[in-house]
């Protein structure tokens, strides 16, 4: 894991969170491309609210996200535009396989 102090106006500062998110129901659908095309929007919501992915690794039915973030992000909002964007993207890519591992379509 790296350290890495970042530096404000006025300050020095050194935030990291680390946030695990689990599938509907704990399915294990979190395999193959379906996996990879999740770490990629993790990436991609990072980059919009400038938040630095340190490292974020997925089982078959949860994601571990280790990143850091500056004092004046607003947590709740990250993760729950996280959240809706991950799972709408997601279910819009990979439908049979939602559909069917979740629900039994």
């Amino acid at each position: 894991m790296e350290y890495q102090l970042d530096k404000g106006c006025h300050s020095v500062y050194s935030l990291q969170f680390h946030l695990v998110l689990v599938t509907k129901y704990r399915k294990k659908v979190l395999i193959g491309k379906l996996a990879q095309r999740l770490k990629e929007v993790v990436e991609e919501v990072a980059q919009h609210f400038k938040v630095r992915i340190i490292e974020q690794e997925t089982d078959k039915d949860h994601i571990h996200i280790l990143f850091s973030g500056r004092p004046a992000l607003t947590l709740s909002k990250f993760v729950n535009y996280l959240k809706s964007v991950t799972s709408r993207k997601l279910r819009k890519e990979f439908p049979d396989v939602i559909k069917k591992e979740l629900w039994g379509w």
